[in-house]
Formats: C-alpha cells, sequence, structure tokens
C-alpha cells in the first residue's frame, strides 16, 4: 500500500441561526473517492461561528423551529449556554470603522436593500465552546467509521451567509 494525502473543500448557504445541515452522504462520497482506505479524515470549517458535529440528525433534537413550531432541545440548550439576549462585549467592537464602539445593530437586521452587513455575534462565538470548528474522524476499509445514529453535521451558529469547509482524507490507499 502506498500513502495518500486528498482534500476538497465545499460551500454551503445558510438560511438561519441554529441550523444543522446534514454533510454526511457528501463526506461518504469524497472519502470513498479519495482511494483511502485506512487513516483519517480531517474536517475543518472556515468560520469562528460555524461547527461540526457528529450526532444524530432528528428533528426534536436540531429543529428547523420553522417545521417544528417549537424550539428544539439543541437550540434551547445553546441558547441556554450563550443567549443571544446577552450582552456580549464582542458586540461593541471598537476599530477603524467604528471608533466610537457601541454598535447600533441588532441580531441580524437587513439594511434597506435586505442585506445583512455586520451582525452582533458574541453569542455564535460562545457557543463555538460547544461546538467546534473541526472534527477528526477514522476511515477504516474505505469508508468512514461512525455509529448506526451518526451524523456529520455542520452547524451555523451565527446567521444566514455562504460557508466554507475544507476536508482532508490521509492514510494507506
Amino acid at each position: 500500500m502506498s500513502y495518500k494525502a486528498v482534500t476538497k473543500t465545499l460551500t454551503y448557504q445558510t438560511k438561519h441561526r441554529l441550523e444543522f445541515i446534514n454533510i454526511t452522504p457528501e463526506v461518504d462520497l469524497f472519502v470513498a473517492d479519495s482511494g483511502v482506505q485506512t487513516g483519517t479524515l480531517a474536517l475543518q470549517t472556515h468560520h469562528t461561528t460555524c461547527g461540526l458535529w457528529v450526532n444524530e440528525d432528528e428533528p426534536n433534537l436540531i429543529g428547523p423551529f420553522s417545521t417544528l413550531g417549537y424550539v428544539p432541545d439543541l437550540q434551547r440548550v445553546l441558547d441556554r449556554f450563550a443567549s443571544p439576549a446577552e450582552k456580549y462585549g464582542h458586540n461593541d467592537i471598537r476599530d477603524v470603522n467604528n471608533p466610537e464602539g457601541k454598535r447600533h445593530t441588532h441580531l441580524c437586521v437587513p439594511d434597506e436593500n435586505g442585506v445583512s452587513q455586520e451582525c452582533v455575534n458574541g453569542h455564535a462565538h460562545a457557543q463555538g465552546l460547544i461546538i467546534p470548528s473541526y472534527l477528526t474522524l477514522i476511515i477504516e476499509y474505505g469508508h468512514v467509521i461512525r455509529g448506526v445514529w451518526q451524523q456529520i453535521l455542520l452547524v451555523e451558529l451565527d446567521h444566514d451567509r455562504t460557508r466554507t469547509l475544507t476536508m482532508l482524507a490521509q492514510g494507506e490507499a
């Protein structure tokens, strides 16, 4: 056998805060196409407020609220840990574009053109303590090892936006 390392970058358009996107089919296809038989799979988002999680793709757990009509379990837990309603120093950044601080934005209120420029997102950064932006999984016999119910989920912690994810499969081919 020989050593092989293959990468692939994917882009997703999220629709709302605390959105869970099942990326398992894309990940499985990437690993199968990589030719790696035994090794590791590393996944990493390019963002601090977008994470990766391995768990069940079950609506009562992850939602979305719009389908359920009530707050799903994980949103309740994450918002209890770091509520969007809390005050965060990060939401009052002083920089060259905002020398006085004290942003006058709300949680992703679109401007007159319907575009959300800068959103207050201290809660999303705090929730990143629980949902990290990276995962490492094991590849065996050309497949990612997962339990029966385990799925790989991309998690939007902030608001609707374009998200990028890079995967690396490496090991014996």
